[in-house]
């Protein structure tokens, strides 16, 4: 039976059926651009699902051409004023970091900032063939966040998390799965329906071995990526309110 439940923002839809959660960004005339209402939908509707023992599996994905195109620039520069509104942001990164049941993605088209660094957190993540994952902090004159400096080392080592990090190339679907950040590619269209395909899989399983499971691989990295999610916060905080993000945004705004 398929239930929706109501969210804080027409921006996330919610749908639960046959034990799989999927939470839709659904702004696609924004390209899914994040804003702190729609981080705080997310958070919510995770936590309830954490509650609800009849969701076994969730999925994040994107209507429209792109998963997202990362945070909203405009809600940025609000923030650098009202640094107050970061704790929806941060509410939802420790909730997508703590997340107790699988979590996957379904990515189409471009993976930009913070919708590239949370898949890092999910469990697996499907994507098509033609999907690009974006990492352009240091060129907007900030600094990695949701644990990325933290995460993006230990998966592909130092020197190739430098360069994704630092020059903000894009990566390729391909090159993504040979560094063990995507599970399976697909072709355009198809990402959600391979990812509900596994759900479904997983849903079939004894629900507490499947969460005790996620607990023991994820155990050990824990506290590191607590400490990472904290002091990224700090500065990332700090660096929107300096000169170059400024300057960086403006430009962004403006072209």
């Amino acid at each position: 039976m398929l239930q929706t439940h109501p969210t804080t923002t027409e921006w996330i839809t919610e749908e639960i059926a046959s034990g799989i959660q999927i939470l839709t960004l659904n702004r696609p005339e924004k390209k899914n651009a994040m804003t702190v209402d729609m981080y705080q939908a997310l958070s919510d509707a995770l936590h309830r699902a954490e509650l609800d023992d009849t969701v076994q599996v969730s999925i994040l994905t994107g209507k429209g051409p792109d998963f997202s195109a990362g945070n909203d620039i405009n809600e940025f520069l609000e923030i650098a004023n009202a640094p107050e509104k970061m704790a929806s942001i941060m509410s939802f990164l420790q909730a997508i970091t703590t997340y107790k049941k699988p979590l996957f993605a379904a990515v189409e088209g471009r993976a930009v900032g913070v919708a590239a660094t949370i898949l890092l957190h999910c469990d697996m993540v499907f994507t098509a063939r033609d999907t690009q994952l974006i990492f352009p902090f240091v060129q907007l004159g900030l600094v990695p966040e949701a644990a990325s400096s933290y995460l993006l080392p230990k998966l592909v080592g130092h020197q190739k998390a430098f360069e994704i990090l630092m020059l903000g190339d894009p990566v390729l679907a391909q090159e993504a799965q040979q560094l063990g950040l995507v599970n399976h590619l697909c072709e355009s269209g198809e990402t959600l329906h391979l990812a509900q395909t596994y759900a479904e899989r997983l849903a079939t399983l004894p629900n507490e071995a499947v969460m005790l499971s996620k607990e023991l691989l994820k155990c050990r990295t824990l506290d590191d990526i607590q400490m990472a999610l904290m002091r990224e916060g700090r500065i990332f905080k700090d660096r929107l309110k300096s000169p170059e993000a400024k300057s960086k945004f403006e430009h962004f705004l403006n072209r």
